[in-house]
């Protein structure tokens, strides 16, 4: 029951973020931050990251669809605060390989995951295809009569 709260409660604050709200926005990464941490109890260890990039692990974290829809949306969700911006796309992308990071760190800082530079492979497409829909987006709205 928790959990289902707790997922909704992302979904609410996601959808308000998507429509420019910027508190909303600001909850989410916050929360983005702690959520692995404070599901571990705030234990941490000095992470073991694996930095190599096999092909095989590079392949096998493209199947990550989890991790390329959530990148995807939080990239439109940056995008979307950023809109009047003019460098946008390269604040947002490099906002969206940050918290990658920082989320690969935490996980190995926690041990409640595998810390891979492998495993931002998934985040980075979800970045190109939070573009791509934006772009396809944009070309929609300006197709429209005003």
């Amino acid at each position: 029951m928790l959990v289902a709260l707790g997922v909704v409660a992302w979904i609410v604050l996601a959808v308000f973020a998507l429509r420019g709200a910027r508190w909303a926005y600001a909850i989410f990464v916050l929360l983005a931050f702690l959520w692995i941490p404070a599901r571990a109890g705030f234990q941490l260890h000095w992470p073991d990251c694996d930095m190599s990039v096999s092909f095989s692990e590079a392949l096998s974290s493209l199947t990550k669809y989890k991790h390329v829809f959530l990148f995807c949306v939080f990239f439109l969700m940056t995008r979307v605060q950023l809109r009047s911006t003019r460098y946008a796309l390269p604040i947002a992308v490099a906002a969206t390989i940050a918290v990658g990071m920082l989320i690969e760190i935490e996980e190995g800082a926690t041990r409640s995951g595998y810390c891979r530079t492998s495993d931002l492979l998934p985040d980075i497409t979800g970045a190109f295809l939070g573009e791509l829909i934006a772009i396809v987006w944009r070309r929609r709205g300006a197709a429209t009569p005003t």
